[in-house]
């Protein structure tokens, strides 16, 4: 089972995270204010997950966690407007604040879902013939532009490389994010 974890170096505003994932089914691993705790519990938890991370932590910019981290965690960051500038230079799905809850728990469930097995949903669609999957790929592509932050090349990139990680089709890694 994959882990949620929230990083914010405001615990008042992590809590609130945490409760929200909560309130819809979703266990939080834990919550942290620093990056070395963060990076202390992802090496003890190696079996990966999700981290909702702000960019600035209590000891250090979060933006370099997961070059530390490595890929095991997928790394959702919220940034405040302030920061706005950031979402074209990170290579990572990213909210920009004030967070829609719906945006939030489809981001999460997305990572969480792209860490499974395939759903038999996608199977099944797969088996019986997709006419065209570039016209897929570029729906995922547009949902994780529109909704995460993304750059064309960033949501590609994000698609191939879960592909990759799971030893899937991109056609299927993107009727994954679709459906989430």
């Amino acid at each position: 089972m994959s882990s949620i974890v929230v990083a914010n170096s405001n615990p008042v505003f992590a809590k609130r995270i945490a409760s929200v994932l909560h309130s819809s089914g979703l266990y939080v691993s834990g919550i942290f204010v620093s990056g070395a705790q963060l990076i202390d519990f992802t090496k003890k938890h190696y079996r990966g997950g999700v981290v909702i991370s702000s960019v600035k932590l209590k000891d250090m910019p979060a933006v370099n966690l997961p070059r530390i981290i490595g890929s095991a965690y997928d790394f959702l960051f919220l940034i405040s407007p302030q920061f706005a500038g950031m979402c074209n230079t990170i290579e990572y799905a990213s909210l920009l604040m004030p967070i829609n809850r719906t945006n939030l728990l489809s981001t999460v469930n997305m990572f969480l879902n792209l860490a499974e097995v395939t759903p038999p949903s996608v199977k099944k669609k797969l088996q019986s013939g997709i006419n065209d999957e570039k016209a897929i790929i570029e729906q995922a592509k547009n949902l994780l532009i529109s909704r995460n932050n993304l750059t064309e090349p960033q949501a590609h990139r994000l698609i191939q490389k879960k592909s990759m990680d799971m030893g899937r089709k991109m056609v299927e890694t993107a009727m994954i994010i679709l459906m989430s």
